[in-house]
């Protein structure tokens, strides 16, 4: 009788050590998910506040001009809005339009070709940095005249 008591106690030992076990693992599952999703979101917000300072840029480069869609080709990187992003406008070329020409004679009207770029650090400790690249290409009246 006395050694059946002893199995016992060393079954239900191995049984709790088995469940033990295999709650760890789920714990540990479960702090990686929800570990691997801050990082989704946060990459997913640092790509929507990149995007929004583009639009915001190129919003406040019209506004400054009165009302004009033509962008300051300055090369320059302007310092981190609110949200922390730097957007850095290059210009790149000017030549002929990609586009379709519209009825225009041919040799009046050129593109200018810029690059915007919008860099944004996210994440814990800003180890996370996520850049958009946008191209702008904007027609204007070619110097050489043809």
């Amino acid at each position: 009788m006395k050694r059946q008591e002893g199995i016992v106690i060393i079954v239900v030992f191995l049984v709790l050590l088995v469940l033990t076990m295999i709650a760890v693992g789920l714990a540990t599952r479960a702090r990686m998910t929800v570990q691997m999703t801050a990082a989704t979101n946060a990459r997913s917000e640092a790509w929507h506040l990149a995007n929004g300072a583009q639009a915001g840029f190129v919003e406040s480069q019209r506004l400054a001009r009165g009302g004009s869609a033509l962008v300051n080709n300055a090369g320059v990187a302007i310092a981190p809005d609110l949200s922390g992003v730097v957007n850095t406008l290059t210009f790149r070329v000017e030549t002929q339009c990609r586009r379709s020409r519209s009825a225009t004679a041919v040799g009046i009207v050129a593109c200018r070709h810029s690059e915007l770029q919008s860099a944004v650090t996210y994440g814990k400790n800003s180890r996370g940095s996520l850049s958009v690249l946008a191209g702008i290409e904007q027609p204007v009246l070619d110097i050489s005249g043809g």
